[in-house]
């Protein structure tokens, strides 16, 4: 019998099935599309070194830091360490800097300050007029690729890995949640599958599903649009040294510049607009920071979904600007929260985070079946 299925084969879910099947427990993992196909596959690429959040969401930064660095351990080939700067320009407002360098302090985020000099022979197309500048630890990964490496040493390690399967309703006697029903895309055949747990890890379609088995799950849903920019490559990451804002990022990717990004609350998992308003809305305020891209084009534009999560509608203060809403993340038991055995789910975080979350959510799985076995993922290599 199946040990535990897990839905979702972003890099959470993908990284869960790797999680489990390393401790010897018999996983199966459904994705309804290809893997990646969701927000794994729709974002920056940016590794956050943590420095993003000091000030805004230090929970968040603390795991940055920490899983940054392991990820760039874990998987070499797959994260290219960049570097980042953060600058500040004429037009921000320089008693940011201060509570920024506490939170860098107190979330243990690595960060060492530089004259404008120096952060302009690094990162030539920068604004001369640059106020201050820090180096952090920033690197950049492709989400799909990472997602098919995670895959690839799920299945070594035993497990079986199906995209294209779609998960249609639960297995339910009543008293908890036994298994699925689904369906492989590809042929139309109904599949059932009995499973001792079920793990869910649907990024902003985790209430969608969830709803099937009459549960409900309230999630804070931020579309955000990204630009892909011709030109000069950069050679480093570049964040505005503010509090979160749109279009306050862009980083070095492939042979292009990837800028971004926005944040849009919204209702629907499958929103992917991109408004062009959006476009040039980040367009310009990435050349205020980096006039040396003035001359490049918007090549490509496309968004991502973020799932964010709060455990009590109390703690959703909607009168909070989005930016500053928390990228933590929660495992739910919900045979605690809603008396339905056998089910948990994953949601929040970022892709950064992606090996603590599916760490916790492992622990968890594996408390409930009776499990022993430690965590390996952060000393194992996998690219």
């Amino acid at each position: 019998m199946i040990d535990v299925i897990v839905i979702g084969g972003g890099v959470t879910g993908c990284g869960v099935a790797w999680d489990l099947s390393l401790r010897g427990l018999r996983v199966v993992l459904l994705e309804r599309g290809g893997l990646a196909s969701g927000s794994s596959g729709r974002f920056h690429g940016l590794v956050h070194s943590g420095a993003r959040y000091a000030v805004s969401d230090p929970v968040a930064a603390a795991q940055c830091a920490r899983e940054s660095a392991v990820l760039a351990r874990i998987a070499p080939r797959l994260v290219r360490a960049t570097g980042g700067l953060f600058a500040l320009f004429p037009d921000d407002d320089a008693g940011y800097v201060e509570p920024w360098e506490e939170g860098i302090r107190t979330t243990g985020v690595s960060a060492r300050e530089i004259t404008s000099a120096e952060a302009l022979r690094r990162e030539p197309l920068l604004s001369p007029a640059i106020r201050r500048a820090y180096l952090v630890q920033d690197a950049v990964c492709e989400g799909p690729a990472l997602c098919a490496a995670l895959a690839d040493a799920a299945r070594s390690s035993g497990a079986d890995v199906r995209d294209f399967y779609r998960v249609d309703d639960f297995l339910s006697d009543g008293q908890g949640i036994r298994g699925v029903h689904g369906t492989d895309v590809r042929t139309g055949e109904a599949v059932s599958l009995e499973a001792r747990l079920v793990v869910l890890a649907a990024g902003p379609w985790s209430g969608e599903i969830l709803s099937r088995a009459d549960l409900k799950l309230t999630l804070n849903l931020l579309r955000g649009a990204m630009v892909a920019l011709d030109g000069p490559r950069l050679s480093t990451s570049v964040n505005r040294l503010q509090p979160p804002s749109d279009g306050d990022i862009a980083l070095p990717r492939g042979r292009m510049n990837i800028a971004g990004t926005t944040s849009i609350p919204i209702d629907q998992p499958d929103d992917r607009r991109v408004d062009e308003k959006e476009i040039v809305l980040i367009r310009d305020r990435i050349l205020d920071m980096l006039p040396g891209l003035r001359d490049s084009t918007a090549r490509h534009s496309w968004s991502g979904v973020r799932p964010l999560f709060h455990s009590h509608p109390a703690d959703r203060n909607l009168d909070l600007d989005v930016h500053e809403w928390s990228r933590d993340f929660t495992v739910i038991d919900h045979a605690a929260r809603d008396r339905m055995e056998g089910l948990f789910t994953v949601v929040g975080g970022k892709l950064t985070t992606f090996r603590l979350m599916a760490e916790k959510t492992a622990d968890a799985a594996c408390r409930q079946l009776g499990v022993q076995t430690a965590c390996r993922t952060a000393e194992t290599v996998f690219s």
